[in-house]
């Protein structure tokens, strides 16, 4: 099937409004030439690209191992909720407060962990290199640093850059010097664990944007602790 290209109306607009009358000025001549030329380079172009299919209906739970990723909350809780997440995206940034309100609901609590997945998306440019700053903040001081690195990280988006990773790491009570050398010294395990974690969430969870939500599998779309109570119920997850 032939697609046609649609040329901007504002375009065929000038060139249909601004054909020149026999002796036309010679400027409008060469205007015309100029619009014609655009209206040619979009039709080269060709169609621009198409929306990705949505996935299927969800029928069975997901499977998204805890593997060795970042825990917040009871380590061998029954129940956990998955995050995928990138820490330029502002919707990210919002949906954290939540996941810490979810580890402290009376209901909640011990019953229910939170692990967060590494889902930087390419056209953020300071994604990855914040997810490489919470994760030598784990290794140095483990999950709980992990998930107040996090914090940081989603407070001031805009200064995400290795000055402010290293103020945060002191603001959080973290060795900046030890914090620096593993963000240097282990740059191609974060780079190999991001990767893995972004190809589990593409792979197995049909993940495609961020914030990615999932309780025991199945996706959260009611983003909030009561919408996780919801989930349990509906999924009789215990």
């Amino acid at each position: 099937m032939i697609k046609k290209i649609l040329v901007p109306v504002a375009l065929v607009g000038l060139i249909a409004a601004c054909q020149p009358p026999a002796g036309g000025s010679k400027e409008l001549t060469e205007r015309i030439e100029k619009l014609e030329k655009k209206v040619e380079a979009l039709e080269k172009r060709g169609p621009g690209p198409q929306r990705p299919e949505p996935p299927p209906p969800q029928t069975t739970a997901y499977n998204i191992p805890n593997g060795d990723s970042p825990v917040m909350g009871k380590k061998d809780a029954k129940i956990t909720v998955t995050i995928f997440s990138d820490y330029q995206c502002p919707f990210c940034s919002r949906v954290d407060p939540m996941l810490r309100d979810i580890v402290k609901d009376a209901e909640l609590k011990d019953k229910v962990n939170v692990v967060f997945k590494q889902f930087p998306l390419s056209f953020h440019k300071d994604a990855k290199p914040a997810a490489k700053a919470a994760l030598a903040a784990r290794d140095v001081g483990g999950d709980d640093k992990f998930w107040a690195m996090s914090e940081k990280l989603y407070s001031d988006q805009k200064g995400l850059n290795p000055e402010n990773f290293s103020k945060w790491a002191g603001e959080i009570g973290i060795d900046v010097k030890k914090f620096e050398k593993a963000l240097k010294d282990n740059d191609s395990k974060y780079e190999e664990a991001i990767k893995k974690d972004s190809e589990l969430g593409a792979n197995e969870a049909k993940v495609r944007g961020t914030p990615s939500l999932f309780v025991n599998g199945w996706e959260l779309r009611q983003r909030s602790v009561d919408g996780v109570k919801a989930i349990i119920k509906e999924k009789n997850l215990g």
